[in-house]
């Protein structure tokens, strides 16, 4: 049965064995069990790291002297990781639920805290490179066994590939069939850019003008421009002089009775 730890088991084979358990207790559905397990794996790395016997030495006091020691983001992480696990382990172990997805997240995390245990001890660049992997995980077989589908996915993708490639290379071919005059046939596409619009020579140009102007002049004779009528001022000045001869008549006339009255009377 191959394992995501295989790792593990030349650096430390009691806590591959640990690990492994929990590997199977996830495999059978036991997601409560898997992190009481882990809990137990964490723990015992933790005081191999910190290499102190002392029976009496908890858990916690074991993580809190390691975080005390911590010099870099890597091992930093690696403590967080511990402490994360032991949090799954101790409400798994006090009778609360587990999902499978929190089982699944601590025992990632106790992967990437063995990567590092291991490192430590045997300096192998290769053991930085692993990765966990699900499907070794729920199967517990090689990955080269379950890569059927995938591979079925990728021949398909190929043939696809072919298929398109194949259709491409015939389109080229009606693209490029001439026709017996040696010009290309019109029902197929040629070229997809447009013409570009050929410049007027000056000769050209002024015939276009003169056409222009010709047309504008046309225009104008069909519809000539709308001449406005002065309107003729009303009669009022006249009427105005009339009414002030009168007036200077009926005054006159007034004026000489008004004389040849005082002169029978004087």
């Amino acid at each position: 049965m191959a394992s995501n730890f295989d790792f593990l088991k030349a650096i430390d084979k009691e806590l591959y064995e640990i690990i492994l358990d929990s590997e199977k207790l996830f495999h059978d559905e036991y997601f409560n069990q898997t992190c009481v397990q882990l809990r137990i794996f964490a723990e015992k790395m933790a005081k191999k790291i910190l290499n102190h016997n002392d029976p009496n030495l908890t858990f916690d006091d074991t993580l809190n002297c390691l975080k005390d020691k911590i010099k870099t983001q890597k091992e930093k992480e690696f403590i967080d990781d511990l402490f994360f696990i032991k949090r799954m382990g101790n409400k798994s172990a006090h009778g609360e639920d587990t999902s499978p997805k929190d089982a699944l997240e601590a025992l990632k995390r106790a992967f990437e805290a063995a990567i590092n245990y291991a490192y430590s001890k045997k300096k192998d660049e290769k053991i930085n490179k692993l990765q966990f992997d699900i499907t070794l995980l729920v199967t517990q077989k090689p990955l080269k066994e379950n890569k059927l589908v995938e591979k079925y996915v990728q021949l398909a993708q190929e043939e696809k590939e072919e298929l398109l490639n194949s259709k491409q290379g015939e389109f080229n071919s009606l693209v490029e069939k001439k026709d017996e005059n040696g010009f290309k046939d019109k029902n197929y596409i040629t070229n997809t850019k447009k013409y570009k619009k050929k410049e007027l020579t000056p000769t050209q140009k002024k015939i276009k003008e003169k056409v222009k102007q010709a047309k504008k002049n046309l225009k104008q004779n069909i519809n000539p421009p709308k001449t406005t009528k002065t309107k003729k001022k009303p009669k009022k000045q006249k009427k105005s002089n009339n009414l002030k001869h009168i007036l200077f008549i009926t005054f006159a006339i007034i004026s000489l009775i008004f004389i040849l009255k005082m002169l029978i009377v004087f």
